[in-house]
């Protein structure tokens, strides 16, 4: 992205909600890992090995140490960002490059290192301008979160640290968003942030305490709100950014739809397990880990499915009401099911026994 077009993407931002004047905060947008992985690859473009105390720097910042903790090793960035810095590794970089064009796009790693290396100094325009607008872009994402809440005083944002690690960005707490990946999503990237943001709110009113969930009904109960929380948060974003041809999330689009396609399946599937727990054919817990292990993308093609025929059938009023109850937003579905005259899969009235029962155990009224 050139200096004209990021100075673009924030005059857009500014222009649709310039209207707005309450002061908003704008110290949940960090970019350390940016800064950082910007000083130690210019440490390795000079051919030297960064000092154990500035890779435990670049570790330390919020984004990287929540993607060392989760599911990358500190070995695996060292790795990568010397091969492909580093001028003296040049030949095995090669080597390793080809080895990777036979890897899923999300997973060429050192060809998005590469990029990284190629667009530095516009990356570091772009983070300069999300920095210097950082209240636009969180005021923006918010009020994409709040077309699928009730009414809530929530002025707060969820911290959110760019990085570089793939073209992709996680979920945690912080969010951690690559940097070049919020670059191709340019105006869009508000959408991925006002999903995030919608997990955050949701979070708030969310009517049962997830700390005292028995062990026991732990995976089912998973299984329920995580259905709940991504099919409502997908339609912030998904649609529109799946759909966006030129966009970084277009590659998903086939993948998307056939999971979307099989989320019938999943259904039934989930209304069997439920209804042998009913009858006392099943553990609760042995159901729940079973479902927990089929669940597609954790729950976002299954969640998007019902949360369409709600809306289709229902409206929004009737989904935005139950924000904070995932027990309930299953009835919707199933009201839903029943106006659609039967067209997706209806959960039984035993499936729904068990629902209700965990509704009863753990709904704080």
């Amino acid at each position: 992205m050139s200096k004209q077009t990021c100075i673009i993407t924030i005059l857009g931002f500014l222009f649709i909600f310039s209207c707005s004047s309450s002061p908003v905060q704008t110290d949940s947008l960090d970019f350390s890992g940016v800064d950082q992985f910007l000083e130690i690859t210019a440490t390795l473009e000079k051919g030297t090995d960064p000092s154990p105390e500035d890779w435990e720097a670049l570790f330390e910042t919020p984004g990287y140490s929540m993607l060392t903790q989760s599911e990358f090793s500190r070995g695996f960035f060292r790795e990568g960002f010397r091969l492909v810095f580093m001028p003296s590794l040049q030949e095995e970089l090669e080597k390793r490059l080809d080895e990777e064009k036979e890897r899923p796009a999300h997973f060429r790693f050192l060809h998005h290192y590469l990029d990284a290396k190629q667009r530095r100094e516009a990356m570091a325009e772009y983070a300069d301008s999300l920095r210097a607008n950082a209240g636009t872009l969180l005021e923006a994402s918010a009020l994409k979160a709040k077309q699928f809440l009730p009414p809530i005083e929530a002025d707060d944002y969820i911290p959110v640290s760019f990085v570089v690690f793939a073209s992709d960005a996680r979920g945690y707490t912080p969010v951690v968003v690559d940097i070049l990946f919020a670059m191709e999503l340019g105006e869009r990237l508000h959408y991925l942030i006002g999903h995030e943001l919608h997990h955050f709110y949701r979070n708030q009113i969310l009517a049962f305490d997830r700390e005292q969930i028995r062990p026991v009904d732990a995976n089912i109960v998973w299984v329920i709100d995580q259905i709940h929380a991504e099919g409502v948060a997908d339609q912030i974003d998904k649609r529109l950014l799946i759909s966006d041809e030129d966009g970084p999330m277009h590659g998903m689009a086939d993948r998307w739809e056939e999971m979307v396609v099989q989320t019938p399946a999943y259904l039934k599937q989930m209304n069997e397990a439920l209804e042998g727990v009913a009858a006392g054919a099943e553990e609760i817990d042995v159901a729940g880990t079973r479902l927990r292990e089929m669940l597609p993308m954790s729950g976002h093609p299954v969640g998007f499915y019902m949360t369409n025929l709600i809306i289709r059938e229902l409206g929004e009023e009737l989904l935005i009401e139950q924000t904070g109850n995932p027990f309930a937003f299953f009835r919707l579905y199933n009201r839903a099911v029943r106006a659609a005259n039967g067209e997706s899969p209806l959960l039984s009235a035993g499936a729904m026994e068990v629902i209700g029962d965990l509704e009863s155990r753990y709904i704080i009224h």
